[in-house]
């Protein structure tokens, strides 16, 4: 994978964008290699903090359905109970009796607290993904997506010793630039950025407007819409929007200028896949964004912090109103999204929600 890399950096740095390998302080702003959390062949996972816990068990592919809360005095039974459940989160708080009464009712569940917000709120990343078909010593499609010998020396080679081409996440290249000069370009923004007294409305602070993966193979993550080629080698350029309305056009744009327009990788690329996207018209730029556009798994806000209950689902200490004892320690309680990725916001709320639990338990920690 390392032609991959190298013809990206080399791509980027001809545009006279940044380069970077810090974006966990200060700005984010540049091309930086990804980082992934695997040692030795092996993603990394939280069930490494429960090893050697005689006196915890966790049962695996288990849903909890039900939360034991007292319908005379709202607490929910247990030492501590915390929902860690996402995007579910409304689902469990509504078979429990907490969300919006009006929607409990039509299901016949009890209301225990009429909380108008649970459920409400959802925030996400958008991401648009486009495809290129390149030179076969750029891409792993046949060593990994596709049955043949070189499938089969790749899994012989990592159930070895873990090594080789499986023990990579894939995702080696990530970008976070800003691109005023292909915005300035759209009639559309010009409007946003005017009504917004000439401010940039999706990054006023000088924050990156998208996040850009390269995936050095056909990526069915972000494109499951559409079949996996059945032959060729390919590289998958994902467009982040770093808010939930956002120019995506403008930044396929500016990756395609990367990949195809200057001196780096152009000279790897071979075609578009599955077909060209529609680059001359900003009309049907919207069209093939809306065709392709699909989650990029960050939805917070369903769950969000707030003040009171008028105002939201969980108070500052990330319990929910209403309700003793039973908090939301996860992305949901996240109230407006974060710039590009959320992973280190989601990180803090742990950590966060981590110190509070032994706050009250002082008896235990």
């Amino acid at each position: 994978m390392k032609p991959f890399r190298d013809n990206i950096f080399k791509a980027w740095k001809s545009t006279g964008k940044p380069v970077t390998e810090s974006i966990c302080d200060g700005e984010i702003n540049g091309l930086y290699h990804g980082c992934d959390t695997i040692c030795k062949g092996v993603r990394s996972g939280s069930y490494l903090f429960l090893k050697d816990k005689p006196n915890i068990t966790v049962p695996a592919e288990a849903h909890a359905k039900k939360l034991l809360i007292s319908y005379a005095d709202r607490v929910c039974r247990g030492v501590h109970v915390v929902l860690l459940n996402g995007k579910d989160a409304k689902l469990y708080a509504d078979l429990n009796g907490v969300g919006p009464a009006r929607e409990l009712k039509e299901f016949d569940i009890d209301v225990i607290v009429d909380s108008h917000h649970v459920g409400q709120n959802l925030r996400n990343h958008p991401a648009v993904p486009f495809v290129l078909r390149v030179k076969p010593e750029l891409g792993m499609d046949t060593a990994i997506l596709r049955k043949g010998p070189e499938n089969e020396k790749m899994h012989a080679q990592y159930k070895r010793d873990h090594s080789g081409l499986a023990d990579s996440g894939f995702l080696e290249v990530v970008g976070f630039p800003r691109i005023d000069e292909y915005l300035e370009n759209d009639p559309d923004y010009q409007k946003a950025k005017k009504a917004n007294g000439g401010k940039d409305p999706f990054s006023p602070e000088g924050q990156p407007h998208f996040e850009l993966d390269f995936v050095c193979l056909w990526g069915s993550a972000f494109q499951w819409h559409f079949p996996p080629p059945p032959e060729g080698e390919h590289t998958t350029a994902v467009v982040d929007l770093v808010r939930p309305i956002s120019g995506p056009g403008e930044g396929i744009r500016f990756t395609y200028d990367v990949l195809t327009k200057v001196d780096g990788f152009k000279d790897q690329v071979i075609s578009e896949s599955p077909w060209p996207m529609p680059l001359y018209s900003n009309s049907e730029m919207k069209r093939a964004d809306l065709d392709r556009c699909q989650t990029a798994f960050h939805p917070v806000g369903t769950a969000r912090l707030s003040k009171n209950i008028e105002q939201g689902v969980v108070d500052p200490a990330l319990k929910i109103h209403g309700v003793h004892n039973l908090r939301v320690i996860d992305a949901s309680a996240i109230p407006l999204i974060p710039d590009c990725r959320i992973k280190h916001s989601v990180y803090a709320v742990a950590e966060k929600g981590a110190d509070m639990i032994k706050a009250d338990h002082k008896d235990m920690y």
